[in-house]
């Protein structure tokens, strides 16, 4: 009996009533110039009700396959907890099951991973919108971008008048579409990506050099990990509902030394389909979780992303470097700036979580702290330094 080879890379993705997309997505990881027979892929079928059983389980693979089924809906954490359970290989990639990926996505993860241990490789910020399968379910801007790409491609116009004519799910690519690389005429650029490359890229690099939260691009779209660095900080937090649960796993990794990087070469295509109205206010129940387990500035610093009129990416992270540079040099100086910075940071995650307007965040301070705050105030504005903390501190003082 030949022996086999070592497993090298585990891909785990979760599912659920994602066929045929799950299916495309596989797909596209045949199509990979890394060494397969050095790969497993587990699927963990997170209770589906779709086809996605029935068409998995005997289909062939040309790297080691895993299904894995829980019969009840457990949630997306859950679900690749179950696949950490599971997992032989070096290097962990995390796959969204309606992610189609290019034919170099496993050789570059692998090979940065051999060049520096406990280090991340994010995707998301490479991440584009693809018409895969047209739904009837999709949202009326879904629709029309649907059908202006359809109206481009011949034989593609008349799919789209069958379906007015009787709406029901559509197939628009299929596997040799994937072989070819044809599926990218399908495809647009997400608005998130052309923000990334403007907040983040250019400010900070492939490298992310000086990012200092970059542990919110722990999307567990695509994105990878040793598996040693898991196993150091244990499995994900199994939050209920949409969201965070990813980002909380990137928190641990980050304060656990772990590097990270991306690639411009980590182009990758989210399937599109119906999305539910729900997840944003489940999001903001799961990121209070996030933030109650830790309680931290380093960490509590994003919520100035949800603000009536948010600050940025890039923002934040400087207002964080400029805290971290004035708690380092003056602490003993601002007690009651500091005490207060961080009151209104948590104050936003908890009114957050209530759906309550983000308003009324400066806590009640005593008489002598008053007058603390204020002296405070005139010794930081006298190192005529830190501007945009100031002006952070002032605005959520005042909202």
């Amino acid at each position: 009996m030949a022996k086999q080879n070592p497993i090298e890379i585990s891909v785990i993705i979760p599912t659920y009533n994602k066929y045929p997309q799950n299916l495309l997505t596989l797909y596209s990881l045949e199509h990979q110039s890394f060494d397969l027979s050095k790969v497993e892929v587990i699927m963990i079928d997170d209770g589906s009700t779709d086809q996605t059983k029935k068409v998995l389980e005997s289909h062939p693979f040309p790297f080691s396959f895993y299904y894995i089924r829980s019969e009840k809906n457990i949630g997306r954490p859950a679900a690749r907890n179950l696949g950490l359970k599971a997992a032989r290989g070096n290097i962990i990639i995390f796959l969204d099951a309606e992610i189609l990926v290019r034919s170099n996505f496993l050789q570059i993860h692998h090979s940065y991973h051999q060049q520096t241990p406990n280090l991340v490789v994010t995707g998301i910020m490479f991440l584009k919108r693809l018409y895969s399968v047209l739904f009837p379910d999709f949202s009326q801007k879904q629709l029309e971008e649907c059908r202006e790409l359809m109206m481009r491609h011949r034989g593609m116009a008349q799919k789209f008048e069958d379906f007015t004519n009787s709406p029901q799910v559509i197939p628009l690519i299929e596997k040799r579409d994937i072989f070819r690389q044809n599926y990218t005429r399908m495809s647009l650029p997400t608005h998130f990506e052309t923000l990334y490359k403007y907040l983040i890229i250019n400010n900070y690099g492939y490298s992310l050099t000086n990012y200092q939260i970059p542990w919110q691009l722990f999307g567990t779209g695509h994105v990878s990990v040793s598996k040693k660095a898991i196993d150091q900080v244990g499995p994900f937090a199994e939050y209920p509902g949409y969201g965070w649960d990813d980002c909380e796993m990137g928190y641990r990794l980050y304060k656990n030394g772990a590097t990270y990087v991306t690639d411009r070469r980590l182009i990758s295509y989210h399937q599109e389909h119906p999305v539910l109205t729900s997840i944003k206010d489940e999001s903001k129940k799961n990121y209070y979780r996030f933030q109650e387990t830790y309680k931290e500035v380093d960490q509590m610093i994003i919520s100035l992303t949800f603000l009536p009129h948010p600050y940025n990416l890039h923002e934040t992270n400087q207002i964080y470097i400029q805290y971290q540079q004035l708690m380092n040099e003056h602490l003993s100086k601002l007690p009651v700036i500091r005490r207060t910075f961080y009151l209104m940071l948590r104050k936003i995650g908890v009114l957050a979580s209530q759906k309550s307007k983000l308003t009324n965040l400066k806590p009640e301070l005593s008489h002598e702290d008053r007058k603390k705050l204020k002296d405070e105030r005139l010794f930081l504005k006298s190192l005529n330094r830190y501007e945009l903390f100031i002006e952070c501190f002032e605005r959520l003082e005042n909202l």
